[in-house]
């Protein structure tokens, strides 16, 4: 019984420690929640200094004599500090780093996130267009994993038992 009791114990433990947010707690403590992309892009003058949390899929990296840039396509945080799955984006940002970062690592494709102060903007291009880049200057930046997510406990809820239109119309009254 003792055996049992441990062994609930540490899978407890490991299950708590997994669902830890990649960021910590510190730098998360000072984010402006109101703060969103959104807001950001229509006016990035207006939050220079703020800190921010931002995540995404990186597209490239420079290493530049004063640092390194990440230039990276937003996506919304989810309640775990990992970028959320699929095509919908606010735009593109760019993470400086003072030191160096090797752009071997934080390749094209990978995902990140980080905490930092906005530091203003930069105008650049995506392909021909020109595009104005918000600069966040990272305090924190984490590599994620590519982890493939196990389609059952993501949206949107597969169930192999299910079949469409088994009950309808008559479902909840169906028993």
């Amino acid at each position: 019984m003792k055996f049992y009791f441990q062994i609930i114990i540490l899978s407890a433990l490991v299950g708590l420690f997994g669902c830890a947010h990649p960021l910590s707690e510190e730098l998360r403590k000072d984010l402006d929640s109101t703060l969103t992309f959104e807001r950001l892009l229509e006016a990035p003058e207006e939050f220079i200094g703020k800190r921010v949390m931002l995540g995404g899929v990186i597209v490239e990296t420079r290493a530049l004599p004063q640092g390194t840039e990440i230039e990276v396509v937003q996506k919304e945080i989810d309640f775990s500090g990992y970028p959320e799955m699929g095509d919908k984006t606010g735009g593109r940002f760019i993470f400086f780093n003072k030191g160096f970062l090797e752009p071997e690592i934080y390749s094209k494709g990978r995902s990140i996130t980080g905490v930092g102060k906005i530091r203003g903007t930069q105008i650049g291009k995506v392909g021909e267009r020109p595009y104005e880049f918000p600069v966040i200057e990272a305090e924190d930046l984490k590599l994620l994993d590519d982890v493939a997510r196990n389609p059952y406990f993501n949206p949107p809820y597969w169930d192999p038992w299910y079949r469409p239109g088994i009950y309808a119309p008559y479902w909840p009254y169906y028993q």
